[in-house]
């Protein structure tokens, strides 16, 4: 019951952070947050933040959704604009104007790292020192009210009132501690991180704040540019913990780990602190983390995931029609192998060495290590929505085609790997009775393998008949090899890898992705069952409804446009980007 309490009323405070100011509030924020903060969120500008959201074109089509308009019809979305209209008429302004006097210097969060339980303190910041008292009393008040709501005849929780060095505060149970000096509101979730944001409302106690400290001012910087909210992590006191330190040496320790993020958890590993901010676009939003990570300190081992800065991070995105997702990174197999001991355990390069000795029995004249240096450095994924019927048999649940596309140093790693394939395709088809068939398109030899159409299929079965979504294909096409779930996908590929490079698709990330809203809604399309399914039971709806909200939510998602994210090691950080475009 009073964490429900203590939750609306810090909640409903943050809201109100809405300030129309333009200019830079940082360092008057952050002067107001004790120095033993090591993790600080701050708003220079809410007002921008809250209009960038409720005046995007999305927002309003969103709320014609029937799960929104189910949300906001709830008790508590209808108590929430209750509260808002009640403030408007007892405080005699529209609640844009309000919110402007009332937090017109920002907004700062700032909790400790290092403690548990974790101190916290929010702070907003007014303009208006009479309306933000007006609004304090009356939020108590409202307080007060929904505690004995909830608290019933018992009252077990009351609001405490202590005045000390001529300021009030406010208590409810151990967690909720309130205050108010002039124009700024302060709400902790320990009386220790009131009191310690009270002693910083006395002028003159130079080195006692979060403006004070170095981490936040490089981290503002290092972020530049005019965010809706930034924060800072303290992120050498993080590795200062036994798990941090534990993690750090397993990844460099674990195959796998090493494989799949190796140099992204060593640019942390050399972090002090990490900085992250969201930034409004002309076409969305983009988000940012940054930590300061040289390039040049990347230890040479790890050139598996970063190539020499002469050479392109990532190529560029793969878009066939119909695209759902695409995705680009480097990859050197080729590096991992050479710098193999440095990167891996003793028993996993056993188990590794082991692998070779097979290889080389399966293919002979070559090595796994071979094998390794003439493969190329560049891969790219990628799934999309196709019109396309492969069998006569229709599998319950359709699956849209995808294929992996891998750069060649040596033209002969396209011959192995393809005679690799093709032996592993031998063996299946004894099991399986695939039917091998070679086809040419646009000069390039397609070979398939498709699924037999009658008759039982070997193991556990396939009551799904989900295998008829696949004709496992691959390819060769210039110095890419290409395997993919269908032909008809690698058909659509062809020209895509023909194309030559521009200036403009080169990029330094060394890992990129993206989704695509409308081969999503066209995938949700081709497979409304689940989710007319969840729809019937979660809103106890009939079948007709369940297919016309779940048609509606296609065609919201259809106007999405694409969402990416990236991975960059720059000269002096290293960067994590996601960005979201409607058009």
């Amino acid at each position: 019951m009073f964490r429900r309490s203590m939750s609306f009323a810090v909640v409903f405070v943050g809201l109100v952070g809405v300030p129309g100011s333009g200019r830079s509030a940082t360092p008057e924020l952050l002067s107001l947050v004790p120095k033993e903060a090591g993790f600080v969120v701050v708003v220079e500008n809410p007002r921008k933040l809250v209009e960038s959201v409720r005046k995007h074109e999305l927002y309003q089509s969103a709320q014609a959704l029937p799960q929104v308009r189910e949300a906001l019809d709830s008790t508590v979305a209808r108590r929430f604009f209750q509260l808002i209209t009640y403030y408007e008429r007892d405080l005699g302004a529209k609640w844009p104007d309000l919110l402007d006097k009332i937090a017109g210097g920002g907004i700062v969060v700032g909790s400790a790292v290092d403690a548990d339980p974790t101190p916290a303190l929010l702070v907003v910041r007014g303009t208006d020192e009479s309306v933000s008292a007006e609004f304090y009393t009356r939020a108590l008040s409202v307080l007060e009210q929904e505690v004995a709501r909830q608290s019933g005849a018992t009252g077990e929780q009351k609001l405490r009132r202590v005045t000390e060095n001529g300021v009030e505060t406010s208590h409810l149970g151990k967690e909720f501690h309130s205050a108010r000096v002039g124009s700024v509101i302060y709400v902790a979730n320990q009386e220790v991180a009131l009191k310690a944001g009270l002693a910083l409302s006395n002028k003159g106690k130079s080195g006692a704040s979060a403006a004070d400290l170095p981490g936040p001012k490089a981290a503002r910087k290092l972020l530049g540019g005019d965010p809706l909210v930034w924060t800072w992590l303290d992120f050498a006191k993080i590795k200062e913990r036994q798990a941090t330190k534990d993690f750090f040496s397993s990844t460099r320790k674990d195959f796998t780990q090493t494989l799949l993020f190796g140099s992204t958890a060593d640019a942390f590993r050399r972090a002090d602190f990490v900085a992250a901010a969201l930034y409004k676009t002309d076409s969305g939003f983009r988000g940012i983390v940054r930590i300061p990570a040289k390039r040049a300190d990347l230890p040479k081992e790890f050139a598996l995931h970063a190539p020499t800065p002469d050479q392109p991070g990532s190529l560029p995105l793969l878009e066939p029609k119909g695209v759902v997702y695409s995705q680009s990174f480097y990859l050197d197999l080729g590096a991992l192998w050479t710098q193999r001991k440095q990167l891996i355990n003793e028993q996993q390069l056993k188990d590794i060495e082991k692998g070779e000795r097979d290889v080389s029995r399966v293919l002979p004249g070559t090595t796994l290590g071979k094998l390794f240096e003439m493969s190329g450095p560049y891969h790219r994924v990628v799934v999309a929505h196709r019109d396309e019927k492969l069998y006569g048999v229709t599998p319950d649940q359709q699956i849209p085609p995808f294929a992996l596309v891998t750069s060649m140093r040596d033209p002969q790693f396209g011959k192995t790997a393809v005679a690799a394939m093709r032996a592993g395709a031998l063996l299946a088809s004894v099991q399986y009775g695939l039917k091998m068939a070679d086809e040419v398109h646009d000069d390039v030899t397609i070979t398939t393998y498709r699924f037999p159409e009658t008759g039982e299929y070997p193991g556990r079965g396939d009551p799904g008949k989900l295998r008829f979504n696949f004709v496992p294909s691959f390819a060769v096409v210039g110095e890419f090899l290409v395997v993919s779930s269908t032909p008809g996908l690698i058909k659509d590929l062809i020209p895509e890898l023909r194309k030559t490079a521009t200036p403009g698709d080169r990029s330094s990330s060394v890992w990129r992705a993206r989704g695509y809203a409308p081969g999503t809604a066209a995938t949700l399309r081709d497979n409304p069952e689940p989710v007319v399914t969840t729809t019937v039971l979660t809103q106890g709806i009939g079948l007709s409804e369940a297919k016309k909200q779940v048609e509606q939510i296609a065609d919201f998602v259809a106007t999405l446009g694409a969402i990416g994210l990236e991975i960059d090691h720059q000269t002096d950080t290293f960067q994590i980007q996601f960005e979201w475009k409607k058009k």
